[in-house]
């Protein structure tokens, strides 16, 4: 099935998937989502004060720190679909990625299938433009992608998990 075989609907009928409240001065938005799911894309920010960004982030924006990774990362949402991970910046965090330029990357799911031939791709169309998928500390294969437009594209494979390994350890972080 695809989009051209979904039936017609008015404007607000993705309401199904989509966290975001019909319109209307009297719209409640939801709590923050804490299940967890295969994110199909997210932004991904570089921070050198890790604890700074996570107070602004949190209690600023209202967001929740659905995961940390200390000294590395935090995981931080808001309503479903909305993921941001903040890296720690900095020429002494053992990651290439950290020293780029961006002031952030935008993340985009793919299968481990896809993501050479994503690769290979872009690197025929712009030689020099792509490294080499690698294995991250978060279960996921990543490569990197640099646009035409200068944006720090990062396609992410999910690798498979444990579901056990996984189910024991929400249950004893309380989730």
């Amino acid at each position: 099935m695809d989009n051209r075989d979904q039936p017609k609907a008015n404007a607000c009928a993705g309401a199904g998937i989509s966290p975001v409240p019909e319109p209307g001065k009297d719209a409640e938005p939801p709590e923050p989502y804490r299940g967890i799911y295969l994110m199909p894309m997210f932004m991904c920010l570089y921070s050198d004060d890790l604890d700074e960004s996570e107070v602004f982030w949190t209690q600023g924006l209202g967001f929740i720190n659905l995961y940390t990774m200390p000294g590395m990362m935090i995981h931080l949402r808001r309503w479903a679909f909305q993921d941001v991970l903040i890296r720690k910046s900095g020429s002494n965090t053992g990651d290439s990625d950290t020293d780029m330029e961006s002031i952030g990357s935008l993340s985009v799911a793919v299968t481990e299938k896809q993501i050479s031939k994503i690769v290979d791709a872009c690197e025929r169309l712009r030689p020099g433009s792509t490294s080499a998928s690698i294995r991250k500390p978060w279960n996921s294969l990543e490569a990197s992608i640099h646009t035409p437009e200068g944006l720090a594209l990062t396609l992410t494979a999910a690798l498979a998990v444990d579901k056990k390994q996984t189910e024991v350890y929400l249950n004893s972080h309380g989730q």
